[in-house]
C-alpha cells in the first residue's frame, strides 16, 4: 500500500518529485520512500532524473491505455455495492446526477423483513435524502445556489425536509467537512441513511452510494460508522473510474 500511495502521488502537478517533495506529501518516512521508488523504478514505472526528481514512465501510460474507460457505472460499483450491503445488513442504493437530479441506477436491498424499497429510476431532487444530498453537497457553489433558490418551489418530502436555504447551506457544509450526508427521516419517515459522492476521473461529482434502513434499527449509534464505511465505498468506485482525492472541498 505504501508502494502505491508513492505512485498516486505523481498524478499531481507538477508529476516530478524527490524524496524530500513525496515525504511531504505522502506522510511516509525517507526510507519508506525511497524503498518504494526503488520497486517502482525496478518495475519500470519510474525513472530518476539527472536533476534527482523521478518522473512516471511510458510504462504506466500503456497501463492507462489498458484501462477499461466505457463500464457502466452500476457494474463497475456492482461488488461493491454487494460488500457495503453485507456489511451493513441493510439497503444500499447506487445513484447517479442527471440534469440536476439524483437517479437510482441500481440498489441492493436488505435482507431483513422490514427494510426500505427503492425503486430503479426513481428522479428527486437533490435538497433531501442520503444520495441527493451528498452529490450537492460536492457541487460547486453556483450549482448549489440552484439549489438553493429553487426550495421554496420543490416539495417537502417528509416533515424534517429542510427548506430553509440558509439551513441546507449549514447542512451542505457539514457533509463536506464529515464527507457524508445524513438523512434522518427527511425524505422518508421512518427512515434514515447515509450517502458519500462519487467522482469521475475529471474531480467533479457523478454519482453518490447510500445505506439506510428503518430508523428504529439504523439510529444515532450506527449512523456514523454507516459513514465510514460508506466513503469507503464511494472512494473505491471513485478510485476505479480514475479519480485521485486532492486535499480540497471540491469547490
Amino acid at each position: 500500500m505504501k508502494t502505491l500511495q508513492v505512485l498516486f502521488s505523481f498524478c499531481k502537478p507538477p508529476y516530478r518529485f524527490a524524496i524530500g517533495d513525496l515525504e511531504g506529501l505522502t506522510g511516509l518516512s525517507k526510507n519508506q520512500i525511497f524503498r518504494s521508488l526503488k520497486s517502482l523504478e525496478e518495475f519500470g514505472l519510474l525513472r530518476m532524473e539527472p536533476g534527482g526528481q523521478y518522473v512516471v514512465t511510458a510504462m504506466a501510460y500503456n497501463l492507462a491505455l489498458a484501462a477499461e474507460s466505457d463500464i457502466p457505472l452500476e457494474e463497475l460499483a456492482q461488488p461493491i455495492m454487494e460488500q457495503l450491503q453485507q456489511v451493513t445488513g441493510e439497503t444500499v442504493n447506487l445513484c447517479c446526477l442527471s440534469e440536476g437530479q439524483s437517479i437510482i441506477i441500481a440498489r441492493r436491498h436488505s435482507k431483513q423483513g422490514v427494510r426500505l424499497i427503492s425503486r430503479l429510476g426513481q428522479r428527486t431532487p437533490l435538497h433531501a435524502g442520503a444520495c441527493p444530498k451528498a452529490m450537492l453537497a460536492f457541487l460547486s457553489l453556483e450549482e448549489q445556489q440552484k439549489v438553493l433558490d429553487m426550495l421554496p418551489h420543490y416539495q417537502k418530502m417528509a416533515e424534517n425536509t429542510v427548506t430553509d436555504p440558509d439551513q441546507l447551506r449549514i447542512e451542505l457544509d457539514q457533509i463536506r467537512k464529515r464527507g457524508y450526508s445524513i438523512s434522518y427521516e427527511d425524505y422518508e419517515e421512518g427512515a434514515n441513511g447515509v450517502g458519500a459522492p462519487i467522482f469521475g476521473k475529471n474531480g467533479k461529482v457523478i454519482g453518490a452510494i447510500s445505506a439506510g434502513g428503518p430508523s428504529h434499527r439504523v439510529g444515532v449509534e450506527l449512523i456514523h460508522q454507516f459513514g465510514d464505511l460508506t466513503v469507503e465505498a464511494a472512494e473505491k468506485i471513485s478510485r476505479s473510474l480514475g479519480y485521485f482525492r486532492e486535499q480540497s472541498n471540491h469547490l
